[in-house]
């Protein structure tokens, strides 16, 4: 009988016992948090800045290249010279010594317009590498959205059945007090007893899945996983455009269709690339040397030469064995494939969007039922307690009520919850930025 009453005790501690050391976490403040740490995203801006340095005029060819170059030497030979007159010359250990400085500029003047499309090129990888960024990002929030309003979700849940414990609780000492009076059963008390217990099995359930989620987020923050927190009880709603006005919007701002328009683009780019093999090649050299020799035995001491070079280079390939038609063919299959690529993701996206949106629309309608079916199972519990108080309904009659009402208020949760995620799909589709994604 002890472990009975203490059995009945649990759930109403577990009700009434505050729950200190948790903040509220707000779906803004997961989201900074998650963009702020999240390992994948700071790899990304790591290889946006790579892109960055990349994009100059040096690396694209359009700058010339300064060289300097120096040597000096020393020799210690046994030297004897004898000339047509006669003489002899000779020396034991004779030193030669050379001294060569210099200076050289090389720049490419005209290479068939090569260079200013690989400017071009690397002007495009910067701002594919942006983009790729904000994609990751987006990505990431539509994560921690549908990863939060699961929990908003399970707290719902969690609340409904704190509900039901409270309502049958209720019932159950209303069946105690039947039962003293002599008008119940202790059949009606135990059963009502039993509902009390099924719905604290489920509360605890709850409670368990809930921690879980709460691990699950913590680690998609990148924060520690201990951390506890509480979310509120309610999913906002968010008006959506009319489906015409989001199939225009993904043309234009769907990730995956920008990503590809850029591939697009870099195709013409290693188009004009190939084609400028087509072209000769000028080249500008200028430089300034400075020579100085000594030698102890020789015709001369001493030898000293300075001064600028300058020359022009002309190159131009008759005959490269094809390779650059080959290059040019292979490009603009490249771009054609990309094309097509194109047409085909607009049409999945369209479809996709299509059937998200009418879903969407159907739990609109859904969730309108619910909430009439919501007012009609209010009354009838409202209605089943007071006619059990006056004899004139069982308690079966109000147990069923109370599940009933139950039921519908988590069907209203989850088709909210279901709203909300489609919701978050139709944007990821469309391209509309996610908050904290600019």
């Amino acid at each position: 009988m002890k472990w009975s009453r203490l059995g009945l005790l649990f759930p109403a501690v577990l009700l009434c016992f505050p729950v200190f050391g948790q903040d509220l976490l707000t779906l803004k403040e997961a989201i900074e948090v998650g963009l702020e740490n999240n390992y994948g995203i700071k790899i990304r801006r790591n290889q946006e800045a790579i892109a960055a340095n990349n994009n100059n005029k040096g690396n694209a060819g359009m700058l010339p290249t300064v060289n300097t170059n120096g040597t000096v030497s020393y020799t210690s030979n046994n030297t004897r010279q004898k000339f047509f007159s006669g003489d002899e010359r000779s020396g034991t250990g004779a030193g030669n010594t050379n001294l060569r400085l210099g200076a050289s500029l090389n720049w490419t003047a005209f290479d068939g317009f090569q260079m200013y499309a690989r400017k071009e090129r690397l002007e495009l990888d910067q701002v594919q590498s942006k983009v790729f960024t904000k994609q990751a990002m987006q990505d990431l929030v539509s994560q921690i959205q549908t990863l939060y309003y699961g929990l908003v979700r399970i707290n719902q849940q969690i609340d409904i059945t704190q509900q039901s414990i409270t309502l049958n609780e209720d019932l159950r000492n209303l069946a105690s007090g039947k039962l003293q009076i002599g008008t119940g059963t202790n059949l009606e008390v135990l059963q009502t007893r039993n509902r009390v217990n099924t719905d604290s099995s489920t509360l605890l359930n709850l409670e368990n899945t809930f921690r879980q989620n709460q691990i699950a987020m913590n680690r998609l923050m990148g924060r520690t996983v201990t951390i506890e927190f509480t979310v509120p009880l309610d999913i906002p709603e968010t008006l959506l455009p009319q489906l015409q006005e989001l199939s225009a919007l993904a043309v234009e701002q769907n990730y995956d269709m920008r990503l590809l328009k850029l591939d697009e683009q870099i195709a013409l780019t290693q188009i004009r690339e190939a084609r400028s093999a087509l072209y000769p090649t000028v080249s500008v050299n200028l430089g300034y040397n400075y020579n100085f020799s000594r030698a102890e035995v020789g015709f001369l001491l001493s030898n000293r030469t300075f001064g600028p070079t300058g020359g022009l280079s002309f190159n131009y390939d008759l005959f490269p064995g094809r390779n650059i038609r080959r290059d040019i063919d292979n490009a603009t299959i490249l771009q054609e494939n990309i094309q097509l690529t194109q047409a085909d993701l607009k049409q999945n996206i369209e479809a996709s969007l299509s059937e998200q949106y009418q879903n969407y629309q159907a739990l609109v309608g859904l969730e309108a039922v619910e909430r009439k079916s919501l007012e009609i199972a209010a009354q009838n519990t409202a209605l089943s307690r007071q006619l059990y108080r006056s004899g004139r309904a069982t308690n079966f009659d109000v147990r069923e009520a109370i599940l009933s009402e139950t039921q519908i208020k988590d069907r209203i949760s989850e088709v909210i919850f279901r709203k909300k995620l489609t919701e978050i799909e139709i944007k990821r589709l469309a391209g509309i930025p996610m908050e904290g994604v600019e």
